[in-house]
């Protein structure tokens, strides 16, 4: 066969493939709102794609081997006539390539017109993006990756086997159980992950974060709280005025503009730095895991929980103490004061305890240090 044939027929192949189906659809009047509905099935491949100006789009996994979608167009018009002249300036353009299926909408001047996407593909589908300009976007049951990204809306995601990229301009992100890695942000909503198998990255502007377990952790707010369940590896966490509350956690970097800080059965080092707040940290036991920590605050209170089996070398001090300054139940750990014949004492503690170890820095400029034994 000539090779300039083969060529044409490689040609026409690749055109009927990547050609755009033809989906059924009807209208009807519901309430106030004309609706046009669009229904259609496409061949599945690794990747399935979607986008839309306007609208959410919901994509479900399951057991099935085509992409399946109903796709609903709203306007308010006076008549079918021009219900049909402004849903026809948004059109739904739905095709299948080498790489998988693509679903999209299209057209111009389309401020009247609203839409919502209902999709099913098969749950093996390896990667899926879904982008909208305004609107919701949820996907259940993948398992590979999912990219997902609005303009405005809430995001919510649950039973990915694989990772998570996903980023709002301001809506409200749920994360259910994810396999792999998770980064999401949000101009200023609420962020509530439940678990990952990975690394979490989360930033919000100004929400709060509300995070189940993960194996490490970046997380920030403008001025929200942050509360963790469960880190196993290593976190850092920073809010610009919130309560930062963390539990069961590897080494720890944690930092707020003024907010508390609570730290409890933290493994490795911690550094915690509050503006003007109160810090509780419980120090967990085991050998070689901790490191040299500090903890800081200039308007607060600072209480530390030592296990027994925890050697630590303790290194404090309160430049306007209140009452005492510093107390301890540990008889080893030796509190003084200054000899300042006139104005406040600052208050020092040093000494080691169950036979020494890493360095731990506490220090508040003007409240309460407290030296706890934690119970067993």
């Amino acid at each position: 066969m000539p090779k300039h044939l083969q060529l044409v027929i490689l040609l026409l192949t690749t055109t009927l493939w990547a050609m755009a189906e033809e989906p059924a659809s009807r209208i009807y009047r519901s309430g106030g709102e004309w609706i046009e509905e669009v229904t259609g099935t496409l061949a599945a491949g690794k990747n399935v794609k979607v986008k839309t100006q306007v609208g959410p789009i919901h994509i479900q996994g399951g057991q099935q081997n085509t992409v399946t979608f109903t796709i609903h167009k709203h306007v308010r018009a006076g008549s079918e006539e021009a219900a049909r002249r402004e849903l026809g300036r948004l059109r739904v353009v739905a095709y299948t390539t080498s790489d998988g299926a693509i679903i999209r909408s299209e057209g111009e001047g389309v401020s009247r017109v609203f839409m919502d996407f209902d999709i099913h593909v098969p749950s093996q589908t390896a990667f899926v993006k879904l982008e909208t300009n305004g609107g919701a976007v949820s996907a259940n049951g993948i398992s590979g990756k999912v990219e997902a990204n609005t303009g405005g809306g809430a995001i919510h995601l649950d039973q990915i086997g694989g990772s998570i990229s996903a980023a709002s301009g301001g809506g409200d992100i749920g994360i259910g159980k994810v396999g792999g890695d998770v980064r999401v942000e949000t101009g200023g909503g609420t962020i509530q992950i439940e678990s990952a198998g990975g690394q979490i990255v989360a930033s919000s502007r100004g929400g709060t974060l509300l995070i189940g377990t993960g194996s490490t952790m970046k997380l920030q707010t403008g001025g929200g709280s942050i509360k963790v369940s469960k880190c196993t590896g290593a976190i850092n966490a920073s809010s610009g005025g919130g309560a930062i509350e963390l539990n069961d956690v590897g080494a720890a970097q944690v930092a707020t503009g003024g907010g508390s800080i609570r730290v409890t059965s933290v493994h490795g080092g911690l550094r915690a730095e509050t503006g003007g707040g109160a810090i509780v940290a419980e120090l967990a036991a085991g050998k070689g895991a901790f490191t040299d920590s500090r903890l800081e605050t200039p308007a607060g209170d600072i209480v530390v929980y030592i296990p027994d089996n925890l050697g630590v070398n303790i290194r404090a001090a309160v430049e306007v103490p209140q009452d005492s300054g510093i107390s301890s139940d540990f008889p080893e750990l030796r509190i003084t004061r200054s000899n300042e014949k006139w104005g406040p004492r600052e208050a020092f503690a040093e000494g080691s305890l169950n036979g020494g170890g890493p360095v731990l820095h506490v220090h508040t400029t003007n409240g309460h240090i407290e030296f706890k034994r934690k119970k067993q």
